[in-house]
């Protein structure tokens, strides 16, 4: 079993619950990324990108080095952790990442904006974010899921993916 477990995707994806929940189940350590920069800044993801994407960005790139020094760890990452490839090559050489993929009209049907920056212009942002990023997600993963079932059966699933790899 890897003992470090990156789950990328879209924000709205189910990364932190199902990381959460799986992390109690194996019996693994639980970090939400944008918790962790938050605590790590003292500032909230919004403020943080009121200082510019890019700004943000980097605060994120620096925050993947320093994650990797976890072991027996599950991490739900923020979804733009692919948009540097120096973070995919982080994560892809530090642990098994899986992308958590879940159909966009659900991440829209579910998704709560007010926290999420990149967000606030509604779906239409969503299905164009969706665009960019999907085959970035496929090519920065070691193993895809599709989060389009119950939450049960995607966490089983990932589990057996964690157990055997």
């Amino acid at each position: 079993m890897k003992n470090k477990v990156f789950l990328i995707g879209m924000p709205g994806c189910g990364k932190s619950t199902i990381g959460e929940l799986i992390s109690k189940e194996l019996l693994l350590k639980f970090i939400d990324m944008d918790i962790y920069i938050e605590e790590k800044t003292s500032k909230t993801i919004s403020e943080l990108f009121e200082q510019g994407e890019d700004y943000f960005r980097d605060i994120e790139s620096e925050a993947c080095k320093e994650i990797i020094k976890y072991d027996n760890v599950v991490i739900a990452t923020g979804g733009g952790v692919v948009k540097k490839d120096i973070n995919v090559e982080t994560l892809k050489n530090n642990g098994l990442v899986i992308f958590i993929d879940r159909p966009v009209e659900k991440i829209i049907s579910d998704i709560d904006v007010s926290r999420r920056p990149l967000l606030k212009n509604g779906k239409e942002r969503i299905i164009g974010l969706y665009k960019e990023r999907y085959d970035i997600y496929k090519k920065a993963c070691h193993k895809i899921v599709v989060n389009d079932s119950t939450i049960d059966e995607v966490i089983e699933e990932i589990k057996k993916i964690i157990i055997n790899n």
